[in-house]
């Protein structure tokens, strides 16, 4: 493979939120993570694995990330031929690394949360979403149909001179694919949970500007199973429900009356068919 080993880095001290925030050392955090994690081996449920490409917290329990944060700018996408599935050996010695053939025969696809294409630019960048830290088991339909089409359509913006700061992770447990319903996947351990749902976070703003109340929030909330179609937009919901169903908290390096009315109301922008 044309990987190289990624480093995990140690986490980057955030500023304090208050006036239009700085931006950080890793462009995929600029407004905060989500949720609380460490580069810490002992943590094992909330693994901070930070690399030029993407932040995110992986959970050694479950065996797929919690959530992953990534910027998304047009330079982000290339024509880089998609790269192979790879154990992450960037992993702390003796925990557990999921592989490629975990996977097979399942019923479920191998899910990207940072997607091949948003960071198609170099072979490095495209490398790095292929580890499987990167990857959560999807039902075909999920990952293939609506999931695949919010993915394009977040490009179709990036192309069109928009900065997208985006989150996504799964939620729950037990997904139906096309062998039946699953909790788990594995013929031998290491198992990997498989999530009851999947949901996506992107803020959407103008090139170099920082958010403000009428900038755009776009979130999906959408069911791990064979049932989803092509059409992502029945699936929006505000950021305020993701937050409440998962516990985390978006953009916490924004000021508050910026980020509250940002999570408000579900997007509801006409969208064209794709």
């Amino acid at each position: 493979m044309r990987f190289t080993l990624f480093a995990l880095a140690v986490a980057v001290a955030l500023p304090a939120a208050a006036q239009p925030p700085k931006p950080l050392a890793n462009r995929n955090v600029r407004y905060g993570m989500p949720g609380e994690a460490k580069a810490d081996g002992s943590v094992k449920e909330a693994l901070l694995i930070e690399r030029a490409q993407y932040v995110l917290s992986y959970n050694d329990k479950r065996k797929t990330a919690n959530w992953a944060c990534w910027q998304l700018v047009s330079k982000d996408i290339g024509r880089v031929a998609r790269g192979s599935f790879e154990a992450d050996d960037g992993l702390p010695k003796g925990w557990d690394r999921v592989q490629f053939a975990t996977y097979t025969g399942s019923g479920f696809d191998r899910g990207h949360l940072v997607p091949s294409k948003d960071r198609s630019a170099t072979e490095a960048d495209n490398d790095a979403v292929f580890l499987m830290t990167n990857i959560v088991p999807q039902a075909p339909n999920c990952n293939q149909k609506g999931w695949e089409k919010f993915e394009r359509y977040c490009r179709e913006l990036a192309d069109a001179g928009k900065e997208l700061y985006i989150a996504a992770g799964p939620h729950g447990i037990g997904g139906t694919g096309t062998d039946g319903k699953k909790l788990t996947i594995g013929r031998n351990a290491p198992f990997v949970t498989v999530p009851a749902s999947v949901w996506k976070v992107a803020l959407v703003v103008d090139k170099g500007r920082n958010p403000t109340k009428d900038s755009r929030a776009v979130a999906v909330w959408v069911p791990n199973d064979q049932t989803v179609g092509e059409d992502w937009t029945g699936f929006r919901v505000s950021v305020a429900e993701v937050e409440k169903k998962t516990g985390l908290k978006f953009w916490p390096e924004l000021p508050d009356e910026v980020a509250g009315a940002l999570k408000e109301k579900p997007d509801a922008v006409k969208v064209p068919k794709q």
